[in-house]
């Protein structure tokens, strides 16, 4: 029955997405509000489904649920119907805090493989710092943007910081795995955890371009909108599959 459920959440997302984007364009209204958090809720609870139809108790999903309850949040704080930045400010916090809680689960499942990996190699600090480094380079050296957005463009660095040490470490995740060579899953958890994370990087960097860069066309909503859910879906789903000493049989 559980599963059966589930995959009705899932199923459910790809109609209440597009209602969103539908009431989303020209502007956010009532409606949009209201399927945007319906289209939230839905990965939150596949997540939650994800951990009971697994039996994974594992930090991994406990971890995973808790940063898609603060991109919950997140949402609703983005898309309250007000001009005041303080909404915007506890939106960026919420999806920030989420990513936080993305990066501890996949560390834990890094440990779970190697026990005394560190918290971050060298190599992920210089490409967080040098990809910081070229973005600034980009935005001011080419003067794509006003003195008046330097402090968002400041702010959307330090967001790239976070969502770039989750991007690689997931991958530092999934790496460790081939080179570990016992997991029968790994195609399963480099589509939901690899793709997840690839498609959160895309879908924050178009959302970048948007409040930068002044990218206002209904193609840059959609992508943004639909590689976020997207996003969020599949990490969701990668509790079915990263389950550390069970899978792993370690």
């Amino acid at each position: 029955m559980l599963k059966v459920l589930y995959f009705l959440v899932v199923a459910l997302e790809f109609v209440t997405v597009p209602i969103f984007l539908k009431y989303y364009w020209p502007k956010k209204c009532k409606m949009s509000f209201l399927f945007k958090m319906i289209s939230a809720t839905l990965f939150v609870l596949s997540g939650y489904l994800a951990m009971k139809v697994s039996g994974n108790s594992t930090p991994y999903a406990t971890y995973m649920l808790w940063g898609l309850v603060f991109g919950w949040l997140g949402d609703a704080f983005l898309h309250v119907l007000s001009e005041k930045m303080f909404y915007f400010v506890l939106g960026v916090i919420a999806f920030l805090t989420g990513h936080v809680f993305y990066i501890i689960a996949f560390q834990q499942a890094i440990k779970t493989t190697y026990p005394d990996a560190a918290a971050f190699e060298w190599y992920e600090i210089v490409t967080v710092v040098a990809v910081c480094a070229l973005i600034l380079g980009l935005v001011f050296g080419l003067k794509l943007i006003s003195k008046e957005k330097t402090p968002l463009v400041l702010g959307l660095c330090v967001y790239a910081v976070v969502i770039l040490a989750m991007l690689l470490k997931a991958f530092r995740f999934i790496i460790g795995e081939f080179a570990y060579g016992m997991n029968d899953n790994m195609a399963m958890i480099s589509i939901t955890v690899g793709l997840g994370a690839i498609l959160f990087v895309l879908s924050d960097g178009s959302l970048g371009a948007i409040l930068a860069l002044n990218k206002k066309a209904r193609s840059w909503r959609i992508f943004n909108i639909i590689t976020y859910f997207a996003a969020q879906i599949l990490l969701a789903a990668s509790i079915f599959f990263v389950r550390s000493f069970e899978i792993f049989g370690r």
